[in-house]
């Protein structure tokens, strides 16, 4: 079995000037960040591996989130996940080599949520309505997938466990 979570950058701003691909978080950014980390230790979501999308704010929202880590995990940056259609995700996906049972992709909207309503075959009915509010910033899916490879995760081929968002991790 596979674990994947797809977990939304936290919160950033539009700073005139300044490249989409270079927005940093924002304070409260900062703060979403810390709470994912610290929801994903205390549920013991630890991820054996992270796939960051090149942009600032996914590669500071990973900092922070992983600050709450006792021990380093693998990252790797991958340009194809910032601004990506759920093809292009479910490639990167499918190419994670053997050995992670357990990943994190860190992206953006609206790639995450397409991405999640494409390999969710079925879950939590909860999750499935929180999901249909929208997928805001720091938001978490976790999916599994009863598969031994990665190349075999595949349309509605995976039961979406939670949906979370920095307000339900607060509890």
């Amino acid at each position: 079995m596979l674990r994947l979570m797809l977990l939304r950058h936290a919160k950033s701003n539009s700073i005139p000037g300044v490249a989409d691909l270079q927005r940093p978080l924002t304070e409260r950014g900062y703060r979403e960040a810390e709470l994912v980390g610290q929801y994903l230790v205390s549920q013991q979501l630890l991820p054996e591996l992270a796939i960051v999308s090149s942009a600032t704010r996914t590669q500071q929202t990973w900092t922070t989130v992983s600050a709450a880590f006792k021990t380093p995990i693998r990252k790797i940056t991958e340009e194809r996940i910032y601004e990506a259609s759920v093809d292009s995700i479910v490639q990167v996906i499918r190419n994670i080599e053997p050995g992670p049972r357990v990943v994190l992709v860190i992206g953006h909207n609206p790639g995450l949520y397409l991405t999640t309503e494409y390999l969710s075959g079925e879950g939590d009915e909860d999750a499935f309505e929180r999901l249909e509010m929208g997928f805001p910033p720091a938001s978490l899916t976790v999916m599994d997938f009863d598969v031994d490879a990665w190349g075999q995760v595949g349309e509605k081929g995976g039961r979406l466990l939670r949906f979370e968002t920095p307000e339900t991790m607060m509890g």
